[in-house]
């Protein structure tokens, strides 16, 4: 937690204390930012730093969270959620979409200060890219006791749906584990949840699934083999 110069305690996330930096994946532009929280002295704005080129994770893959999320621009998003492989939460609205949520530590050649984030998306890009990469996770993990795997973006790809003024186009990602590092000072952060939700966790005797992806109705892609991470890369 940030401190200020008396060893205090500083807040950096607004009334609700310190909180998790997000990395962000823009499906209609196709480009991932680095979303920073800048003190301009009349409180915090929000900076995306683009680092589509350089993109590169450690991805808690075991901690992996999914449920429904409303997102509303200028406010926190509502997040539903639960660990993968426990019973999903009632859909809250029809304004909720269906989510994926986990934790990271971006490599640093592109994590600025703050490298351990939190990664979420709703839409279809996301999840089936994130879908057939925790597939490969799923195929190699057991050769990699103890590690999470390092991602990287191998490639985006534009896919257009509809036609004539109802015709638009998203930018969907391709992952690939390119090595396994262990976890070090990734360490996962329970958020807090609804009552309704919470309920649920505990009722739970499952909590991540080791043999289930989300179900997105993606095409699942074979598991590539892992070259060689460089560990000097997540400190």
């Amino acid at each position: 937690m940030a401190t200020d110069v008396f060893g205090f305690p500083v807040s950096t996330g607004g009334e609700g204390g310190e909180f998790t930096p997000v990395l962000k994946y823009d499906a209609r532009a196709g480009r991932f930012f680095r979303v920073e929280r800048i003190n301009t002295g009349n409180g915090f704005e929000n900076e995306d730093v683009d680092i589509t080129q350089t993109v590169k994770f450690l991805a808690d893959f075991e901690n992996v969270e999914v449920g429904y999320a409303r997102f509303v621009a200028g406010q926190a998003p509502d997040f539903h959620l639960v660990p993968m492989g426990s019973q999903l939460p009632a859909k809250p609205s029809e304004q909720h979409s269906s989510v994926v949520r986990f934790m990271l530590k971006l490599a640093k050649e592109c994590g600025g200060e703050r490298p351990i984030r939190e990664i979420s998306g709703a839409s279809k890009a996301f999840r089936g890219a994130i879908e057939a990469v925790y597939t490969a996770y799923l195929a190699q993990k057991d050769k990699n006791a103890g590690k999470l795997p390092v991602l990287v973006c191998e490639k985006i790809t534009p896919v257009k749906t509809g036609t004539g003024v109802q015709s638009s186009t998203n930018y969907h990602p391709t992952f690939k584990i390119v090595g396994w590092s262990e976890r070090k000072d990734l360490v996962f952060v329970a958020k807090a949840v609804t009552p309704s939700v919470a309920s649920q966790v505990l009722a739970a005797t499952v909590t991540a699934s080791p043999a289930t992806a989300p179900s997105t109705g993606s095409t699942r892609a074979a598991a590539p083999v892992a070259e060689t991470a460089d560990a000097d890369d997540f400190g």
